[in-house]
């Protein structure tokens, strides 16, 4: 039965689409049904309804009139800015990237610093320039690492006597890939890609910048299967290729160019260590975290003739007697650069500062301020801006909402009342879990799952030039501002947060998954009363935390079974519930609601303590499970069979337009099969709403129902939600 006072009224309006008298009759007829439908359903659709006909109640759902508001955020991704010296050794060109989202289209903006001439350059998708490892080789030219859509490298190069970039300059094999991808220019002058092979063991390629001759080694070093191979960083000198193969464990690993022999020189612990190789001009260096047979503490090395030398004197390398092999750099110190404007505004204009001096004489001192414009030589151009899916959105209490958009283009509000949208500033962050409380927005997310605290009536700051100073993320005046990791070790360990509630203790709680470390789940939380943090992650070794709901005294977590390659617990049959109790700081029991699936998927809390949860069905991959749990009792309340698959993925990256969450009338409003639906919480009687494709996060402001899902900000013009007490 539905709740007392519970009303979702559906209006439609004629919109001069039915021609004839009898259409616009039986438009009316069949918009009364749906208001009955809405209104009475609950009252003859049980929770044992049978799926076939809840099947069929969703294919006749009506379509419903959805409007486009405006598209909030329209912009761009600034990448990295790279440098190329100019014929003349005494300048240099720089190229800064832009991309709408990993892969491209790119943009490349050279400025060329001996005519003052500004160029763009236009590829196609396909080319991923993200965090691109640059190298200027002796013979002057920029070699450029880039991914290709399989995660292959790619090495493209730019002269700067010509200002052309060729892409795919290199012929690399497919078997060198990334997702980490170092470039390095080596002791012998010649430079040294390297990634990972499909055996999941570091791998590496030589290339002669001159001839562009490649000389692939192959697999390098044990292989880190079933994990991922991490080679983060390498070196080279004028023998040996030393690489930082991680990171489940970190090896550091010297492969021998002569006879193709490679040995392991150092290993860390599998849960906490560390290794990274420095590439210098006359040998190669490493440090080290956590090596097996250590304290734990960090440490230096020298790379010398295939060794690793604790470094005692870091002025005094073992090579230091030998003559210099003349690879010092001879090109001219780079100017310095001011990128605080180079992110462009909404119609692509951005602007990248200079600052003058003369030829051949490094800069010296601190760098000119922002009012000082003419110690600047500023370059003003203008980008393709492309607009962006809106991943979240959520109601404010004033009634305006708050939005975020993908690729780390950042966040937006859009007032009601007024018809604006505001793209409010970007942030170092993408944007997953979010959580309202005291007037404030805490986010979090990737990577390392930063903690954002922001203040929805003060300015946005972050980002910004303000008062001649450029605002970064953790700045004090920063709005928002950067708090502190979540995904520290001490913490929660995870490096990307999904889930966020407000606990009974008034603490902030994110739950997450590591990356690239291991599968680990983790829980962090926040107090903003005191500053201080904490988390667990041990006990969820074997589960990742997908959702987060607050119930009571408990923060429930969703999860799902993982290998635990870290403390090597086994594999889980099933995902679970876990009850974290907000009090002792410690988890309290978990419930296993459905058996055999591999999550429990996404939840939501009523304000009665009934857990609702909807995922998988184990036993039919085209149907899926709605549950409830009481939380009081941990009790299963009901199981229902749906007809449709689940319309997530169980352990995704949560950017599906969907939505699961709690409206103002106290149902469950979500999306099946692009049916907009209700669902009771007690019952888990389900109520088709009305057809919209696609659907999206779901925002309730002043009786309407506001969707994300598309660039555009959308209104559902049929459906009026009035708010119950709950």
């Amino acid at each position: 039965m539905a709740s007392h006072g519970s009303r979702c009224r559906v209006r439609r309006v004629s919109t001069g689409i039915f021609r004839s008298h009898s259409r616009v009759a039986g438009a009316l007829c069949c918009m009364a049904l749906i208001t009955v439908l809405v209104l009475f359903f609950p009252r003859w659709v049980s929770a044992q309804t049978p799926a076939e006909e809840l099947a069929e109640l969703t294919r006749k759902a009506p379509p419903l009139r959805v409007s486009s508001l405006v598209t909030p955020i329209a912009s761009v991704r600034q990448g990295l800015l790279l440098r190329a010296p100019n014929p003349d050794k005494a300048t240099w060109d720089l190229l800064q990237i832009y991309f709408p989202e990993y892969g491209g289209p790119n943009t490349i903006v050279v400025i060329d610093l001996a005519t003052h001439e500004v160029k763009t350059i236009h590829t196609d998708r396909g080319w991923n320039f993200h965090l691109c490892p640059a190298i200027v080789a002796p013979n002057g030219k920029l070699f450029i690492s880039v991914l290709d859509s399989r995660l292959r490298q790619k090495i493209c190069t730019y002269d700067a006597s010509t200002n052309e970039l060729v892409l795919d300059a290199v012929p690399l094999p497919e078997e060198i890939l990334g997702e980490t991808h170092p470039l390095v220019l080596g002791t012998d002058g010649r430079l040294y890609a390297i990634g990972q092979h499909p055996s999941k063991s570091a791998t590496a390629a030589q290339i002669d910048p001159d001839t562009l001759a490649v000389t692939f080694y192959g697999p390098i070093g044990p292989s880190h299967a079933p994990n991922a191979c991490w080679g983060y960083s390498g070196g080279a000198d004028d023998r040996y290729i030393y690489i930082a193969s991680g990171k489940i464990p970190w090896y550091l690993v010297a492969f021998d160019r002569q006879t193709r022999q490679w040995k392991v020189l150092l290993e860390t612990a599998t849960s906490g260590g560390y290794v990274g190789v420095e590439q210098r001009p006359d040998g190669c260096a490493a440090s080290a975290t956590g090596v097996v047979g250590t304290e734990g503490e960090t440490r230096r090395y020298w790379l010398y003739q295939g060794h690793a030398i604790p470094v005692t004197d870091p002025r005094t390398s073992p090579w230091a007697s030998r003559i210099s092999n003349g690879l010092s750099s001879p090109w001219p110190p780079a100017p310095r650069v001011e990128l605080a404007f180079a992110v462009p505004d909404s119609q692509g204009y951005a602007e990248i500062w200079v600052e003058r001096s003369e030829p051949d004489k490094a800069p010296e001192g601190p760098p000119p301020g922002l009012s000082e414009r003419d110690c600047w030589d500023i370059f003003r151009f203008q980008v393709p801006v492309y607009p962006h899916v809106i991943y979240r959105l959520r109601e404010m209490a004033d009634g305006r909402l708050f939005g975020t958009a993908g690729a780390y283009e950042g966040n937006f509000t859009y007032d009601p009342q007024s018809g604006q949208a505001t793209h409010l500033g970007k942030i170092e962050l993408s944007h997953y879990a979010t959580a309202f409380w005291n007037g404030k927005i805490y986010m979090s997310g990737y990577p390392t799952s930063p903690l954002y605290e922001y203040d929805p009536n003060l300015p946005w700051t972050a980002g910004k030039v303000i008062d001649n100073r450029w605002i970064k993320d953790d700045h004090p005046k920063a709005n928002p501002r950067r708090v502190l990791y979540l995904g520290s070790k001490m913490l929660a360990g995870t490096h990307k947060m999904y889930g966020a509630a407000v606990g009974a203790d008034r603490r902030i709680y994110f739950g997450g998954r590591w990356m690239r470390d291991g599968q680990c789940g983790g829980l962090a939380w926040f107090d903003p009363r005191t500053g201080e943090a904490g988390g667990i992650w041990e006990p969820l070794s074997n589960y990742q935390v997908t959702h987060l709901a607050a119930c009571g005294q408990y923060i429930v977590l969703s999860t799902c079974a993982v290998a635990d390659s870290v403390l090597g617990k086994p594999t889980p049959a099933q995902g679970a519930l876990w009850f974290f109790d907000t009090t002792t700081e410690k988890l309290n029991g978990m419930v296993e609601p459905i058996e055999g699936v591999r999550g429990t998927g996404p939840i939501v809390a009523t304000a009665d303590k009934v857990i609702v949860g909807w995922t998988e069905n184990p036993g039919s991959p085209t149907t899926s499970i709605l549950y409830a749990v009481d939380g009081a009792t941990r009790q299963l309340v009901y199981r229902h069979v749906l007809p449709w698959r689940l319309p997530v993925a169980i352990g995704s990256n949560q950017q599906e337009p969907w939505d699961l969450r709690i409206g103002p009338d106290g149902w469950i409003w979500s999306f099946a099969e692009s049916v907009l639906i209700r669902i009771e919480p007690r019952s888990g009687n389900i109520v088709p709403v009305g057809k919209v494709s696609p659907g999206g996060p779901i925002a309730f402001s002043g009786g309407s129902v506001y969707l994300g899902g598309t660039p555009d900000l959308r209104k559902i013009e049929d459906v009026v939600v009035q708010e119950v007490s709950q």
